[in-house]
């Protein structure tokens, strides 16, 4: 350790200041056992006392067994006092927070951990996704590209040779209408949602989203006070003809609803588009996942027929990569775009020089497009095996809903069956299921089981299926809803 501050009370002698001051330091928690402390030379002219100070000092704490001495090496922290903290005070209980900290969720949406051999977990990827990281060639950077600096600071909005790659990616890929004066770079999903919901909505307003659907979404939008509507969803996506009038903006996700996985039909599109238009709310267009798709390439996005500039298109690299690579964008029309920024840079400033960085290497190299080939192919194979097994396997008790792309697919549990006791024999059996209605507010989705296989290998697949086919059949007397 190089540096030690410590609080020195000014009353008393100067010996027994910095023995109180070390003391506290191990009380508080600011040291740990083993930790060594800064050299008395040093130590010394930093608190502004002489070496004998500090020895004698010491000296008193080692005789009491809190440091050691060890031989050559210095001092360490060899014990920690039991903590002591301060009752809250009445005047420190009266204190009062923001109207926004009282919205914030009693508790964060994640999923709950299961203790089990196969999990079908959703919005979990590869782990072999971030081998990519580890590669020694992330270390050399192509010769006629620069990284951008890191002793200052960039855009708000990001590194314009990535906003140009992410561009040209998007068009090419998702048929996104924009160029790389559009983009901007955030640290995920969330912050995207975060600073349009700072922008679009407030106490007065109201936020339409699909339900079942993304509940981090519904809690971003709570957020700003505004007044939320859940949107029932069914095989052809959000349902647009019940969304209500006056609204301020709606998000979906039309080319793979989370998390049922279907698609929005090219009928709804239409008509969502004309109905925010002539009824003038924003659409805020998630495109999560769509770039991993089995077959025919998914639809194009929602953004790229939109002629009134009403659609506001997110995405992210958290799929691609791992969740822990924080970057995602923002594809703005020209009305925001100006405000964005701004909100951005107040906000947050820029996002992270060295993830940007690492992103324009891999895009420049060629890397991201073998590793997007290379994932796309593990969840092709993944994704069919699931989608065989359960109609080979599981079809007695469940029907899977249509989808072509994306992590994860929805099951719906046939008439005459239980959700609840399918779920607990799976369980018991080791194997992690998860309920629709999880992911609704209004109750809805109740008869519907949700597949991740992102992060589950074709194996591990076909192992969880068979022994879920072997138990239900086993318990299949006690899996009915009524008289058999």
């Amino acid at each position: 350790m190089e540096d030690l501050l410590i609080h020195l009370s000014g009353t008393g002698p100067i010996q027994q200041q910095v023995y109180e001051g070390i003391y506290a330091a191990l009380q508080d928690g600011r040291l740990e056992p083993g930790q060594r402390l800064p050299a008395s030379r040093t130590w010394a002219l930093q608190l502004g006392v002489s070496r004998n100070t500090i020895r004698d000092a010491t000296a008193a704490l080692i005789a009491e067994g809190w440091i050691e001495a060890r031989v050559g090496s210095g001092l360490y922290v060899r014990a920690i006092p039991v903590q002591n903290r301060s009752p809250v005070s009445a005047s420190s209980a009266s204190l009062r927070m923001s109207e926004w900290s009282e919205r914030l969720p009693l508790e964060t949406f994640v999923l709950p951990s299961k203790d089990v051999d196969v999990d079908f977990r959703p919005g979990v990827v590869s782990s072999d996704a971030e081998q990519v990281f580890r590669r020694k060639r992330l270390a050399r950077w192509p010769t006629d590209t620069l990284p951008g600096p890191l002793a200052e600071y960039g855009q708000p909005e990001g590194d314009a040779r990535l906003r140009a790659r992410l561009a040209a990616y998007l068009r090419q890929s998702r048929s996104v209408r924009c160029t790389d004066a559009d983009i901007v770079i955030t640290t995920g999903t969330h912050q995207s949602l975060d600073l349009l919901s700072r922008l679009l909505l407030g106490p007065r307003t109201s936020f339409a989203m699909e339900d079942p659907g993304y509940p981090v979404a519904a809690d971003i939008a709570r957020l700003s006070g505004c007044r939320l509507l859940p949107l029932p969803v069914d095989e052809h996506g959000v349902k647009v003809e019940d969304i209500p009038h006056g609204i301020a903006a709606l998000y979906c996700t039309p080319n793979h609803q989370f998390p049922l996985g279907v698609t929005l039909s090219m009928e709804r599109r239409k008509a969502l588009l004309a109905r925010a238009a002539r009824e003038n709310f924003v659409i805020v267009e998630d495109d999560y996942d769509c770039e991993f798709y089995d077959g025919t390439m998914p639809s194009p996005c929602l953004q790229s027929v939109d002629t009134e500039q009403r659609v506001i298109y997110l995405g992210s690299l958290s799929k691609t990569f791992a969740p822990a690579f924080r970057l995602g964008f923002v594809v703005s029309p020209p009305w925001l775009l100006d405000t964005l920024r701004r909100a951005k840079w107040v906000v947050d400033r820029q996002t992270s020089a060295h993830v940007q960085n690492t992103l324009l290497q891999f895009m420049v190299s060629g890397d991201f497009a073998s590793h997007l080939s290379s994932m796309r192919q593990e969840y092709k194979r993944r994704r069919a095996t699931l989608l065989d097994t359960i109609r080979n396997r599981l079809s007695r008790w469940l029907t899977p809903l249509e989808s072509n792309c994306g992590l994860q697919i929805s099951a719906r549990v046939n008439a005459g069956f239980d959700v609840d006791a399918l779920c607990r024999i799976a369980d018991e059996e080791g194997v992690g299921i998860y309920k629709g209605a999880v992911f609704s507010s209004a109750g809805r989705a109740s008869d519907m089981l949700v597949f991740g296989f992102g992060g589950t290998p074709v194996q591990q697949i076909t192992k969880g299926l068979c022994l879920l086919e072997s138990a239900w059949q086993s318990e299949d007397h006690s899996l009915r809803t009524g008289p058999v």
